[in-house]
């Protein structure tokens, strides 16, 4: 005769009270299907559980092992009942993202990919857009959710953080400092810079504009671009160098080096944003929200705190 859940359930409960009544009370049945279950599963396992005598029962070696297993099989149980629920009811219909290139390095495909594959009835349509074009179009209910680097954001626009993480130097692989496992930023002076044209990202524009005013450099900006990837194809073709998000190191790039500053503390964040007062998708944002901290709970664990969000 093979285990049952209700075995499970019956022993968990015991194991937990320790006395036949309390047990019972909680399980709303009486003592004796109790006791029977309990003697059937022992006699299933081919191992004493519990010891129980006139004044205490206690778990044995193997009971608080089973304990810890039951325990575990019923937890699992649910989270799967729970998946499968929240599936069979989840939200249908079309979801349009707003994305910049560079998000494509930070999991935004395999944050998709564990959408779809939770809930297939969501339909996923992706429109790529700098920045500022996503928050606009947000406000005007052109797209449903947005994923762009930091920025400020308008009254009205909610967002969680989805990447927060150092710059580093991306320099041609044939550059002197390409071998380099560290370099301060004041070593960049006479440097070709390639940044992004102000009009476009004045906020970092900014940030990384200081960077090298703090280190007492004064740029050379020779070129002035509108995405990060152009700016990694430029250094690659030895135009220069640039400070460049971590995360942009996963893009595949041949030619290039990246290299860790010694003197920088400024990070580059990116969100996930949407509209405030609409309940258009809400709850599809919210499934989306459970896979993104999944994600991230995932990437913590395999590679540490560099991206995790706020």
């Amino acid at each position: 005769m093979a285990l049952t859940l209700r075995q499970l359930r019956y022993f968990l409960v015991l194991s937990e009270e320790l006395h036949f009544g309390r047990a019972s009370q909680r399980l709303h049945i009486s003592q004796p299907p109790l006791s029977a279950s309990l003697r059937l599963l022992e006699a299933e396992l081919g191992v004493k559980l519990l010891l129980r005598n006139s004044k205490r029962v206690i778990l044995t070696p193997a009971g608080e092992a089973f304990q810890r297993q039951a325990r575990r099989i019923l937890e699992q149980l649910e989270e799967s009942q729970n998946l499968v629920q929240r599936i069979a009811s989840s939200a249908t219909g079309l979801v349009r993202f707003g994305f910049t290139p560079a998000m494509l390095f930070r999991g935004l495909p395999e944050l998709f990919k564990l959408l779809q594959s939770r809930y297939p009835g969501i339909k996923i349509q992706l429109i790529e857009r700098n920045s500022a074009d996503q928050v606009e179009a947000v406000m005007q209910e052109q797209l449903d959710i947005g994923f762009i680097h930091s920025m400020p954001l308008p009254e009205g626009i909610d967002s969680v953080t989805l990447t927060d993480e150092p710059f580093l130097c991306c320099v041609p692989a044939h550059h002197r400092l390409a071998a380099r496992r560290r370099l301060a930023v004041k070593e960049l002076a006479n440097e070709p810079v390639i940044l992004f044209g102000r009009d476009l990202a004045p906020h970092y524009y900014d940030r990384i504009i200081s960077l090298f005013h703090h280190a007492g450099v004064e740029p050379q900006i020779c070129h002035e671009v509108s995405h990060w990837l152009t700016i990694l194809a430029l250094v690659a073709n030895g135009m220069g160098v640039a400070l460049v998000p971590q995360s942009l190191a996963k893009s595949g790039f041949s030619n290039v080096s990246f290299v860790t500053l010694t003197d920088s503390t400024t990070r580059h964040q990116s969100h996930c944003i949407w509209r405030h007062d609409t309940d258009s998708h809400k709850e599809i944002r919210n499934l989306l929200l459970d896979c993104l901290k999944e994600q991230h709970q995932e990437r913590n664990r395999v590679f540490g705190q560099d991206e995790a969000p706020d």
